[in-house]
């Protein structure tokens, strides 16, 4: 599909950011091309905003773009910017141009930009929201349920998901935080009786999981993901009475905030600038509560659905008058 009425999602190819953009463009509702950008090594340092000749610039491996135009772009990602403008303006403005996060130069040269407060940009064109974009919906939770009810509901035990993330430049998943959340599934287990659902993630480092899946073993606490055959993650949030997440992903916290579940968080070792102002503001909110010791707060009840794509979403089909 790339017909004049589609919707093209341009990234870099990284899963977040196909993520958040994707999320935004099934929002809106457009048939969706995505397409992956990549720039020259020439002009892969200058900022967003600022690559002449964008499309000149953009490097063999990189997906094509040209007529018939989109009626919508959706960008990611600081090398889909440049490229982002140059299909609206090419299109002789029969496109619009949507950006996720900030786009550093080119603000004011897209119609609309659905960004987070950490990304520090403002503007008329702009819609800030409390969390990541991302895909979870109300209907993706419920085909999610169907599909993975008979493979993780047992009995009448209540289910404590965990989405358990790990290293990253910034953060760590010490033997020490591993260990305080082996005692909080002990916890957990032992007084209210629940049954911890646990999948971890490419950046959860080996001796965690081991530690993890050796003590939900051993306690009959419920079970771990052993990463062979399809991840039960979208099972995991739309199954699960409460969710524990690690503190240094967004995107896996945001997820869990679509769900309406009550969110607890566990932080990591470390300390990140964007990640850190993302965490103080959701707990100021009152939408997450942090995990402080070896149990939860089970006074926390969480929050209505969050969901960053809607706003964004209604404003771009009103200016496409969809």
């Amino acid at each position: 599909m790339s017909g004049a009425n589609a919707c093209w999602v341009l990234t870099p190819g990284k899963a977040g950011m196909r993520s958040q953009a994707l999320g935004l463009a099934e929002e809106v509702g457009l048939p969706i091309v995505e397409k992956r950008v990549h720039v020259r090594d020439a002009w892969a340092s200058l900022p967003g905003g600022l690559l002449p000749m964008p499309l000149a610039a953009l490097h063999p491996e990189s997906d094509p773009l040209e007529p018939p135009w989109p009626q919508l772009v959706v960008a990611c990602g600081r090398r889909s910017i440049d490229p982002a403008l140059a299909v609206k303006r090419l299109s002789g403005g029969h496109a619009r141009a949507a950006y996720v996060q900030n786009p550093e130069r080119g603000r004011a040269k897209f119609d609309l930009v659905a960004a987070m407060p950490h990304d520090r940009v403002r503007g008329e064109n702009v819609v800030v929201g409390q969390t990541a974009l991302h895909r979870v919906t109300d209907a993706r939770l419920a085909a999610a349920a169907n599909e993975w009810r008979a493979h993780l509901v047992h009995d009448d035990a209540p289910l404590l998901g965990v989405l358990l993330g790990g290293d990253n430049g910034g953060y760590r998943l010490t033997a020490e935080i591993t260990a305080g959340l082996v005692r909080v599934l002990y916890t957990a287990a032992a007084k209210h009786g629940m049954r911890a659902l646990v999948t971890p993630s490419r950046r959860t480092p080996n001796a965690a999981k081991e530690t993890l899946a050796a003590a939900l073993a051993a306690g009959a606490l419920g079970t771990i993901w052993n990463e062979a055959g399809p991840n039960p993650y979208l099972g995991i949030l739309a199954l699960a009475d409460r969710l524990i997440v690690t503190g240094e992903s967004i995107s896996m916290i945001s997820e869990a905030l679509a769900t309406g579940r009550p969110v607890h968080v566990m932080p990591l070792q470390g300390h990140g600038r964007r990640h850190d102002r993302f965490l103080r503001g959701i707990v100021e909110d009152g939408l997450v509560s942090l995990i402080a010791d070896d149990d939860l707060d089970w006074r926390f009840r969480g929050r209505a659905p969050v969901r960053a794509t809607v706003e964004p979403g209604a404003r771009l089909r009103a200016m496409l008058r969809l």
